[in-house]
């Protein structure tokens, strides 16, 4: 009896050792990304980088911009919020508490400011609480700018061989361009600029692009300081003065159709839009002969360009965040996904090594070459703050002697959320 105990021990035994060498059958990891893009979009990435970690499993969701932050933040409250998802370049403050940053190994502040524009750095790497250095919390697919958009044949009607590469040259275009009748109503605008989000999609972002070219601060020490008389007033004024009847360069009001519409139909010669707003308004008049060029400066030699992107960051709520941010890094630093992803959307590069190689396309040349120019500043809030920005036109529309006063009670505004 003892023989055959023994003999049965044996054999537990080496049944035993034989099943803990079995390779594991464990389920892969589960990651769940929201975006803007269409699936297609998003395809080739999931598949390259299913080639890459065969034991990582991507499940895509396409979410809409416009519900985007209610959807989030009601999926993160249920607890059933994406692993990845995108966060806007000016909105990384409001976010951050959500938000789970690359750990130095996975991706440092060197690697994005030598493999992004200077302004990705600026955006996406921060110093977080309780933290030596800066940690870098979103990294970008593409980089968008604001751009001037002119129609090409009321260039040709009003002699204007170039479009205008100064604010100077922009103010002697209104001339050429607009049509007024003889009580000085508007038949046909020079531009749309001056006015509030009613009637500019992008009102809050051209001001501001003044005032970063005029050399403004927009936030200093956790105090809002754009309201300086120099260089914030200035620029709040020059960009008033194109909705304002009695001066030289009047070309709009808010009676206007709305920018995109107006220039679709013909009857606005300049708007002011991203890559992203191109494709809108070809798809409301596709013969018409548009032009895109770089925005116009304050000193050409020293251009400073506007940058509006997202880039996509890891949930503070995921359960495999060094997973997530591994699929965010391979996807968005290799040159030949990223290039894929490029020529999929439309979208121009982010990498500097692909902004290289597009700055003499012909669709996407000025956007590259912007990119290294470009800049922001990081909101409290962004929807608060260009609310904020957004009041301050329409009330200085509409008594532009107080403008002064009116920038500084913004000013006032966006500090009270800062602090």
């Amino acid at each position: 009896m003892m023989i055959v105990g023994g003999a049965i021990l044996v054999l537990a035994i080496v049944a035993l050792v034989f099943f803990n060498l079995q390779p594991s059958k464990t389920a892969p990891t589960q990651l769940t990304v929201w975006g803007f893009e269409k699936s297609d979009a998003f395809a080739g990435i999931i598949s390259a980088y299913s080639q890459l970690r065969p034991n990582v499993g991507i499940s895509y969701r396409q979410v809409g911009k416009d519900n985007y932050e209610n959807a989030l933040l009601g999926a993160l409250a249920s607890g059933q919020g994406p692993d990845i998802f995108p966060v806007h370049n000016r909105g990384l403050a409001k976010n951050l508490t959500v938000l789970s940053p690359a750990t130095a190994s996975q991706f440092s502040q060197n690697q994005i400011d030598s493999l992004f524009p200077t302004e990705v750095g600026q955006d996406f790497a921060l110093t977080a609480p309780d933290t030596a250095g800066k940690q870098v919390y979103a990294l970008p697919f593409y980089f968008d700018t604001l751009s001037l958009i002119y129609n090409k044949d009321l260039f040709d009607q009003g002699g204007v061989a170039n479009p205008p590469a100064t604010w100077e040259e922009f103010q002697a275009d209104i001339a050429k361009l607009r049509n007024l009748s003889p009580n000085g109503q508007i038949v046909k605008a020079g531009a749309a600029i001056g006015g509030s989000q009613k009637t500019i999609s992008n009102a809050v972002d051209i001001l501001t692009a003044l005032m970063l070219q005029n050399g403004v601060t927009m936030v200093f020490q956790k105090s809002a300081a754009f309201a300086s008389a120099q260089g914030g007033l200035g620029a709040f004024n020059f960009y008033l003065q194109f909705a304002n009847p009695s001066s030289d360069y009047y070309t709009w009001n808010e009676n206007q159709q709305k920018d995109f519409d107006s220039f679709s139909a013909g009857n606005t010669a300049m708007v002011f839009g991203y890559n992203s707003d191109i494709q809108k308004i070809k798809s409301k008049s596709p013969f018409l002969r548009l032009g895109v060029a770089s925005l116009p400066q304050v000193n050409a030699a020293n251009a400073v360009n506007y940058a509006d992107y997202w880039g996509m960051a890891v949930s503070k709520q995921s359960g495999n965040p060094s997973w997530a941010w591994d699929f965010i890094v391979n996807m968005t630093t290799q040159p030949q996904i990223a290039e894929q992803y490029s020529s999929i959307t439309g979208q121009p590069p982010a990498l500097r090594e692909l902004i290289s190689k597009k700055i003499n396309d012909p669709t996407l040349g000025i956007f590259a070459k912007q990119a290294l120019t470009a800049r922001s500043w990081s909101k409290p809030d962004e929807n608060l703050t260009d609310g904020i920005f957004n009041d301050a036109i329409v009330g200085a529309l509409g008594n532009q002697s107080n403008a002064s006063q009116i920038l500084l009670r913004a000013q006032a505004q966006v500090t009270q959320m800062l602090q």
